[in-house]
This record gives C-alpha cells, structure tokens and sequence, in this order.
C-alpha cells in the first residue's frame, strides 16, 4: 500500500510540472548557488554526521541545447551547529551548433545554524566557487561555443546567504552570488557562424557577468512518514546588465540582460531505511529576463539525486 501511494503522488507530480512547461515563459537561470544543499534544505542529516550526494540535472536551453549536469556533493557535520560541504559539477551538452563537455565548477561552503533542535530555526551560509574550466570549449570545427554549451562561466564567486525553517514545514531563503575574479576566455561571436539560428545566442566574447540574488519560498508537505513533497517558488534577480566585447575591441552592454527570473519547482523525496534518500525536482520558469546570455537559461529542467547518509 505504501508502495503504490509512493507511485501515485511521483506520478502526479511529474505529470503536473512536465505539463506546465509548455505553458509557461523560458528562462529558468541558475547561477549554481540555486541548488546547493544549504539552501534547498532537502530534510536534513537525520541524526547522521555525513551525507554524499549524487545526482545530475537534465534540461532543454536555449535554441533547445541538450544539456546534462552530473555532480558530487559531501556535506560533514562538524557539530550540531557547523557543517562544511563541497560541490564538483560537470556539464555535457549538445545542440545545432556541435558538443560540449568537461569539468564545471567547485563548490565550498560553511552553514552555522542558530538553533538546531527547535522548530523555527535560522541558517547562516558563506562560501566561494571556484572554475574547473574557463568557457572555452570548440567545436570539432574549431569555433568557439556559445555559453550554454560551456561547463563553467569561468568566474571566482563569493556566496552568502540565510534560511529560516518555520515549524519544520515552511522554509524561506535567500542569497547572493558575487563574481569576484573573472577569467571567462569565451570568444564566441554569432557572426563566427554561417548558420543563422547562431543568431538566438548573445555574442559572449570575453564574457563579465553581473552578481545574482536568490529569494525563495518552500513548503514540506510530509505525505508519508518516509515521502515528502516539496512545491516552491524560486525568484532570481540578475543585478545588472552583462557586458561583451566586440570585434572593435570596445565593450558593450548585453541589452536585457539585466532583471527578474521567476521558477517554479516541486520536489518529491523518499526516505528509506538503509539510510538513503532519492530526490526527484522539477521545475520551470513562469517570467524570464529579455536576455539569457550567460546560458543557463533552462525551459524546464529535471534534477535525480540519490544521497548517503553516514
């Protein structure tokens, strides 16, 4: 019985969000810091000191670029206030314009949270992202790819952020990501291509992005004793316009790059009594910026993340 309830809402709740895809805007954007673990809060240690995360996330970008994101994830429990995690992710993506892959970005933060036992807490985040790659990636021909096919945008990033846990169900957070160092050697032009749908990418030559900040509201809908589902709402603020550099050496502001992604998600995660957990997201955008020239604009996005606890 208990199995075929399990069925019954992870059916229904892709059903519903794979539905809403065709309905809504594109530019789901995800600056990285979006799906850490200090900030989705995906239900905890259990009691447990270490948990190792694996997991990919599969999605539809721009000019319907294939892409596939695996990564690793360990978050270690120092005490019951501390914890320290690190994130390695990668990227495969493929699209009219050719392929790409290789290593993304590392991930490194440390969580202190104020009040661990009680209900209501709050959860206080720092830490840096650090490229594995820096945008480069060709085609077979020799030309340069645009950014959604590129594993990392090759930016040294400092990360804060906050949650504040209401009752054990609602969860609110928010954060922000601020490029420190930018080495992105992306020197992608669309008029480097004969093709013309090229021209749905933004030129990214030696690509500068500005800081995001993440507004997000989440509710634990506790189904079983072991299933959780999760719907939320995920507001992303680009705080600012990116700049290129063009062909006469000038650089200039990518109009419309700058504002407002809205997403929305549901999350659906199975304990089970090996100490494991399966988490299943997916979600999609219902108000995108005018211009998503960093790539990581998504239609619709579905993430699978199998966890350890130890």
């Amino acid at each position: 019985m208990k199995h075929t309830s399990w069925i019954k809402y992870s059916s229904l709740s892709i059903l519903c969000l794979l539905f809403t895809q065709y309905l809504l805007a594109q530019g789901c954007s995800d600056a990285g810091f979006c799906s850490l673990a200090a900030l989705k809060q995906p239900g905890g240690t259990k009691g447990k000191k270490n948990q190792l995360d694996l997991g990919t996330n599969i999605g539809i970008g721009e000019g319907r670029t294939f892409t596939v994101n695996p990564y690793v994830q360990y978050t270690g429990n120092l005490n019951e206030h501390i914890s320290l995690s690190g994130k390695v992710t990668a990227t495969y993506a493929s699209g009219f314009l050719g392929r790409g892959a290789g290593l993304g970005d590392f991930f490194g933060l440390l969580t202190y949270t104020l009040h661990p036992a009680q209900k209501n807490n709050v959860r206080l985040l720092g830490g840096v992202k650090i490229p594995l790659s820096n945008a480069g990636t060709k085609a077979t021909d020799g030309s340069v790819l645009p950014l959604d096919y590129q594993a990392s945008l090759g930016t040294y990033d400092l990360i804060l952020g906050a949650s504040y846990t209401y009752q054990r169900q609602w969860e609110f957070n928010t954060g922000v990501q601020l490029p420190v160092i930018q080495k992105n050697n992306n020197t992608f032009l669309p008029t480097q291509y004969s093709d013309p749908r090229a021209k749905q990418f933004a030129p990214t030559n030696l690509f500068r992005r500005k800081p995001d900040a993440l507004l997000r509201a989440a509710y634990n809908w506790q189904v079983t004793q072991r299933t959780v589902i999760k719907p939320s709402v995920l507001g992303l603020y680009h705080l600012g316009e990116d700049t290129f550099q063009a062909p006469d050496g000038n650089r200039y502001a990518i109009n419309g790059s700058a504002g407002i992604t809205i997403n929305g998600g549901l999350a659906v995660s199975r304990q089970f009594a090996n100490n494991s957990r399966l988490e299943l997201i997916v979600a999609t955008p219902f108000v995108a910026r005018e211009v998503r020239a960093d790539g990581l604009t998504r239609k619709a996005t579905i993430n699978i993340q199998y966890s350890i606890l130890f």
